[in-house]
């Protein structure tokens, strides 16, 4: 859900070029995954592997400097690649960030914004780089080790298997449009806010601002999820219906929802197609394992929203279609 989208429904652009890139380059060696998932998971120090991940803000496509403070675009850079670690179960460790276009008045509350990050998520940023540029780009590249678990990848689910997602959708689709309103309204324009979680109490409306502003990396619930038994993981970035047809397409299964678990003051569309609330999807084998691995780890239980079945074509929310909609970059 980015500022500059339209909700898509298919398999091309984006993904296309992404299959593109990876038929030519060469293919990773036995045991690592490279291009296909929210992290590459490579050979580290001592038979251990390493997470890596990077991902890009770009002023105009994931933010509009008139909807928040600077500050808040140097979390967002962070927190978007902490999510893609979470995805496999893992835990962030370093960060290079590299910024283009920051005028001298920007660096300040850049820094700010990603230092709280990095205080947040225990992730360290190293170094980067900085460049001229247009507009303003936070480009961030990440390292982040799974521990003594496997990485979980998009492609483990089988027929039979639980899903879940860690939380209510559609908290910052609904934030954004809650800010443009403000802003077309005459409002007063951002100024920092605190990170904050979309379950924290208090107004409901500042909460889905905070959601769109400064999203929540869900760290502690990969972890569980990865010592749960999860058996595919990807985060709820572009929408729930674009994102759960990768995790189903990875794993060559089809999926059938009960229900999409939609945050207060949300619609059902920002729920299903909204992006960037970085509630991770996981199927697992167990249910009473992932229960238990959540209450252990002293967080709130995930919720079921369906189950993974043996048509890989099959994507159905109740009797309806789950149509593959949510944001995703037009190559031009």
């Amino acid at each position: 859900m980015e500022v500059a989208s339209a909700v898509v429904s298919g398999r091309d652009g984006e993904i296309a070029a992404i299959e593109t890139i990876r038929r030519g380059l060469r293919q990773p060696p036995q045991g690592e995954i490279w291009i296909g998932d929210d992290a590459a998971v490579v050979a580290g120090p001592a038979g251990k592997h390493l997470l890596l991940a990077a991902d890009a803000v770009v002023e105009g496509v994931h933010f509009e400097l008139d909807l928040l403070d600077v500050s808040d675009v140097g979390w967002k850079a962070l927190a978007v690649n902490v999510s893609d670690i979470a995805a496999m179960g893992g835990r962030p460790l370093h960060a290079l960030v590299t910024v283009v276009g920051a005028g001298a008045d920007m660096i300040e509350g850049l820094v700010r914004g990603l230092a709280e990050a990095a205080d947040a998520y225990g992730c360290a940023i190293v170094g980067g780089d900085l460049s001229s540029g247009e507009r303003l780009v936070v480009s961030v590249a990440i390292t982040g080790s799974a521990g003594d678990e496997e990485a979980v990848l998009r492609s483990g689910a089988r027929a039979g298997d639980a899903l879940f997602v860690t939380g209510p959708l559609g908290s910052s689709a609904a934030g954004l449009r809650i800010l443009r309103s403000e802003r077309d309204r005459g409002a007063p324009g951002p100024a920092g806010v605190t990170p904050a979680t979309p379950r924290d109490g208090g107004d409901p409306s500042a909460v889905l601002v905070a959601a769109y502003r400064r999203p929540v990396a869900r760290v502690a619930e990969g972890l569980a999820a990865a010592a749960g038994g999860a058996t595919a993981m990807i985060d709820v970035s572009d929408g729930l219906g674009i994102d759960l047809d990768r995790l189903a397409t990875a794993s060559g299964i089809g999926v059938v929802l009960d229900a999409v678990p939609t945050a207060t003051g949300a619609t059902r569309e920002e729920a299903l197609a909204g992006g960037e609330d970085y509630e991770l999807v996981f199927a697992a084998r167990d249910p009473a394992r992932v229960a238990s691995s959540f209450e252990a780890a002293g967080l709130r239980a995930p919720v079921r929203i369906g189950e993974c079945v043996r048509d890989p074509e099959l994507r159905l929310i109740g009797a309806e279609l789950l149509p593959a909609s949510g944001w995703e970059h037009r190559l031009s």
